[in-house]
């Protein structure tokens, strides 16, 4: 009831405003509508009509709002998908132009090592000129030096002096014109520099035929054919053969350690063997070598000091010989594995290895010769500070012996190295001067 009443309370509370409120406006209204004018009253139709002309311009105006609205949300999401497709092509344009400079770059650098690999296609144009150049140079050289023994030797056939007379100017002058390569000493010792041909050893021992080698027995033969090839007479030809048969002694008389050794040589060393077929071992240097070693070992040992230079000269001698030899044995070696005589050759290749192995025993010879005056300086040396000292006591006369034993296998040594390098020369000259008939 309480509730009730209160409520009832309340509208009586808010009627009174309300109520005014009301009065209010139909007053105004009432004196709006009394002020008016009489005619005024004619135009409330065309108030009405114009209001109605209003709301149907609001409503197209509604309608052209929507529209808009449509046509612009429309619009929104085609410029979103040109977006979108522009988008999607400008990142393929990107990955294109990626592409396009990965390509450039790889062009690049191929185009760099096309250049580089020009450059050095163009290096190796140039030393394969260079070394076309130089064969040129060889070559020329070969034939002149072919030329010029041809005509020395047909000089010699000419005056009739024969091989055995003008060898040694023939030869030294050989060596001086096409013996000056230079080449590299395996030792200090060696004397090294570039090395002319002939010398004081490059007699008659030089020209021996490589007709010799194979086979003693038919030197007689071989003479008489050679003769008629080259228009010799038969007294000459027959000279010639005696002339080699002594000149072949020397090499079968050469001594060695003992008779089992001389036994093995002759078995291993055939006469028709080739002088360049032979190795130091069979010439006997080496076990000269290793005997003169023993020998400075033994000299060291009981010579005192007033002998210690001439023990260390040996020795430096000793090597100049093991030096020599080795060189020696390497040119027999190559000749082995390159035979000069090979029959399936070209003869223009053949005639160039022979030439080049010519050359360079020339050389060796050349060595040896400067070896033997160097030997001659030695004893010459050596003898003097020896017959200084006094020879009364048991060690003097012990160091004597030795070194007579010593110097006699120097000799021996430069004999059979001499007589090993003109064996060759004359084999090769032999192989060059059959090509050079046949041809």
């Amino acid at each position: 009831m309480a509730s009730q009443s209160q409520e009832q309370e309340q509208p009586t509370m808010v009627s009174p405003p309300e109520k005014l409120l009301t009065s209010y406006l139909g007053l105004s209204f009432a004196i709006f509508l009394g002020s008016l004018p009489r005619s005024a009253v004619s135009l409330v139709p065309t108030l009405q009509s114009r209001n109605r002309a209003l709301s149907r311009k609001l409503s197209r105006a509604e309608e052209e709002l929507k529209e808009l609205y449509s046509r612009r949300k429309e619009d929104s999401k085609a410029n979103a998908r040109v977006v979108e497709i522009f988008a999607s092509h400008r990142h393929a344009w990107q990955q294109e132009e990626k592409r396009l400079l990965q390509q450039i770059d790889a062009g690049a650098e191929e185009i760099a090592h096309l250049r580089a690999k020009l450059e050095e296609c163009e290096k190796v144009e140039d030393e394969l000129k260079d070394g076309i150049e130089g064969l040129k140079r060889e070559v020329n050289e070969r034939d002149e030096m072919l030329n010029f023994m041809a005509r020395r030797s047909a000089e010699v056939e000419e005056s009739g002096s024969g091989y055995g007379a003008g060898g040694s100017n023939f030869y030294g002058e050989l060596g001086t014109r096409f013996g000056k390569v230079r080449v590299e000493e395996g030792d200090k010792y060696g004397g090294g520099g570039g090395y002319g041909g002939g010398g004081r050893y490059g007699g008659g021992e030089e020209v021996e035929e490589c007709y010799m080698e194979k086979g003693g027995h038919n030197v007689d033969e071989m003479g008489g054919g050679y003769g008629q090839r080259n228009g010799f007479d038969s007294d000459f030809s027959n000279s010639g053969s005696k002339f080699w048969a002594e000149r072949a002694s020397p090499w079968q008389d050469v001594q060695y350690e003992s008779l089992e050794s001389v036994y093995q040589l002759k078995h291993f060393v055939a006469r028709r063997e080739s002088p360049w077929k032979v190795d130091g071992d069979s010439t006997g240097v080496s076990s000269k070598l290793n005997l003169l070693e023993q020998e400075l070992s033994n000299l060291e040992r009981i010579g005192k000091s007033d002998l210690s230079k001439v023990p260390s000269l040996m020795r430096k001698q000793a090597k100049r010989y093991q030096a020599l030899a080795g060189k020696i044995d390497d040119l027999c070696r190559r000749m082995q594995t390159n035979d000069p005589c090979e029959p399936n050759l070209s003869s223009e290749f053949r005639t160039q290895r022979q030439t080049e192995f010519l050359l360079e025993a020339f050389r060796l010879q050349q060595r040896a010769s400067e070896t033997g005056q160097k030997l001659l300086a030695l004893q010459n040396e050596t003898g003097k500070g020896y017959f200084a000292d006094d020879l009364e006591s048991h060690a003097k006369m012990t160091t004597r012996r030795s070194m007579d034993s010593i110097r006699n296998n120097f000799k021996e040594i430069q004999r059979n190295l001499e007589i090993w390098l003109a064996r060759i020369i004359g084999d090769v000259k032999g192989i060059l001067s059959r090509d050079g008939a046949s041809r």
